[in-house]
């Protein structure tokens, strides 16, 4: 009598164990979730921060809109200073873009963040922009 008692409460104890573990596998299943896909308003510059830029590479495009497939506006070339108006992040996917909003002379528009070298002077950016064009 007793080895049948055992025997039963051990066919249960199993029956628990395979549903608790089937019931964590189910549960534990779920849909991955979409990452919401969502642009960042543009940040304007404040005192303090980087506002002046010095193009790092030997021609830069300045973009209508903070995109590579937008309308270029015009090109800039290695060493030339150009003023940071705002910062706008934009998320593509997985990855997170910084485009800079840039004026120079009469023209302005979006460069990449990396196409810049920032300063927080005009005088230094000026010294870093005279530093290129001597290389």
């Amino acid at each position: 009598m007793r080895i049948i008692i055992k025997i039963q409460n051990l066919q249960i104890i199993r029956k628990l164990i395979l549903l608790l573990i089937l019931s964590m596998l189910i549960f534990s299943c779920t849909p991955e979730e979409e990452i919401p896909d969502f642009s960042m308003p543009a940040t304007h510059i404040m005192e303090g921060t980087s506002s002046w830029g010095v193009v790092n590479v030997s021609y830069l495009k300045i973009c209508r809109e903070p995109a590579d497939d937008q309308h270029i506006v015009t090109t800039l070339r290695q060493g030339d200073l150009v003023q940071i108006e705002s910062v706008h992040y934009i998320r593509e996917e997985r990855d997170q873009n910084i485009w800079y909003n840039i004026r120079k002379d009469k023209f302005q528009g979006w460069v990449r963040e990396n196409s810049l070298d920032s300063y927080s002077t005009m005088e230094k950016a000026e010294t870093a922009s005279k530093g290129l064009l001597l290389e």
